[in-house]
């Protein structure tokens, strides 16, 4: 009995891969006469993808790969012409394809009745793919027209990863040149930055930089996705595309100093920053938002006990050459407004008639100087503008000036 079963399942195990090889035959036998439905034969496949008596044998994938990609070719061509085509289940046909003919290609090994071993399939694959490369660009582009932007991701990779493929070997298609590949890796990016997956997009947006795309699109958009990375390494991360765009575009775009001094601060480095940014003041001494980042500087460095008046310097001179800077009139005011009820402050001490000349001379002017540059930062922008009006309040509120406190209530409840 046990000899019968065992000789029995042995039987079912033959049965059961004969079936599968059946299954595969007949798949293939539809597709030749009707590829269109390729989508639901590549289905009745799938058991042989798992069965272990045929998961192993190049046939199953040559026929879901080889068949997919003339799916493929005919719906774009029937696209091409304006028939109506599942763009996406036609781009995502080629995609798979890839990787079914790849997976065939490293399972295509026939022993002879000699042992001489031989490949059925690999030269026809390799022709398939050569014939496909182009076409995972083509893919691509369909698959974001459609908000497919994982499958648009994956297409390009393949159009990247295909020339490498150490499964192709020498037989791998010629890369396009890195002039349109620098394009399409900034595109890449795009794609995963619409799918929120930031060390995709970087990874994409790295090589489109080290093939040679220098747009300030591709630093900028770097910048975006890098801001979502945890705080512990987002300012690096930043400063890095920031210090690789500021040499070609920070004439224009003020954002990229600020951004690598922002993270010198977060190290710590304040004197690194400053040498910094009294390098490019001498060689841009017009450039007002140098002096308003260097004021930030001398602002946040705590160790030194002259900041405060540096930073004041700083705002002043930024305000010299643009004097509509809205945070250097903020910054300023707010400074002149600290140190003016610092100095109230320590002269508490004195008689009344003493704290009354102090205050004349000193504290007054002071506050009334702070609120010239709040002033000027509501007319500038009106919009943002909440900060300014709630000093001004308090600091019309500290000299008695009933009128200006009655319009400056006023402003706030517009």
């Amino acid at each position: 009995m046990k000899k019968q079963l065992i000789l029995s399942l042995g039987l079912l195990a033959a049965i059961s891969a004969s079936a599968q090889m059946s299954v595969v035959k007949e798949v293939e036998r539809n597709l030749k006469s009707k590829v269109d439905d390729y989508p639901a034969q590549v289905k009745a496949l799938t058991p042989a993808f798992t069965n272990e008596e045929t998961a192993e044998t190049a046939y199953p994938y040559y026929v879901a790969g080889k068949y997919g990609f003339d799916f493929y070719e005919k719906k774009d061509i029937e696209n091409r012409a304006g028939m109506p085509v599942n763009v996406k289940e036609m781009g995502h046909a080629l995609i798979d394809s890839y990787e079914y003919l790849t997976k065939a290609l490293s399972l295509d090994t026939v022993t002879d009745a000699k042992g001489k071993v031989k490949t059925k399939y690999s030269k026809d694959i390799i022709k398939l793919i050569g014939k496909a490369y182009p076409q995972f660009d083509n893919a691509a582009i369909i698959l974001w027209g459609e908000k497919d932007y994982k499958g648009a991701y994956d297409a390009w990779e393949l159009l990247f990863n295909t020339p490498t493929d150490p499964v192709l070997g020498a037989n791998a298609p010629t890369a396009l040149p890195d002039s349109i590949l620098n394009v399409i890796s900034f595109n890449q990016g795009l794609a995963a930055y619409n799918l929120e997956d930031w060390e995709g997009t970087l990874r994409s947006f790295d090589r489109a930089i080290a093939m040679g795309n220098n747009s300030k699109n591709v630093f900028d958009f770097a910048m975006a996705a890098a801001a979502n990375y945890p705080d512990s390494v987002r300012a690096g991360i930043i400063a890095k595309y920031a210090e690789m765009a500021y040499p070609i575009y920070g004439a224009e775009d003020d954002r990229y100093i600020g951004n690598i001094i922002n993270n010198m601060m977060q190290q710590g480095n304040y004197a690194e920053a400053e040498a910094m940014l009294n390098e490019y003041i001498a060689s841009d001494p017009e450039n007002a938002q140098l002096y308003f980042i260097l004021g930030v500087v001398y602002e946040n460095e705590e160790s030194n006990t002259n900041s405060s008046e540096k930073a004041i310097e700083q705002f002043k001179k930024c305000l010299a050459h643009d004097p509509n800077h809205t945070l250097a009139n903020v910054q300023l005011g707010q400074l002149l407004f600290t140190k003016a009820a610092n100095l109230d402050e320590e002269a508490t001490s004195l008689s009344t008639n003493e704290y009354n000349q102090h205050r004349a001379a000193v504290v007054e002017p002071m506050l009334r100087e702070a609120a010239s540059y709040f002033e000027k930062a509501y007319e500038v922008d009106p919009d943002n503008s909440y900060s300014s009006l709630a000093n001004l309040r308090s600091i019309y509120y500290f000299l008695n000036d009933a009128e200006n406190m009655e319009r400056i209530q006023k402003l706030q409840q517009l």
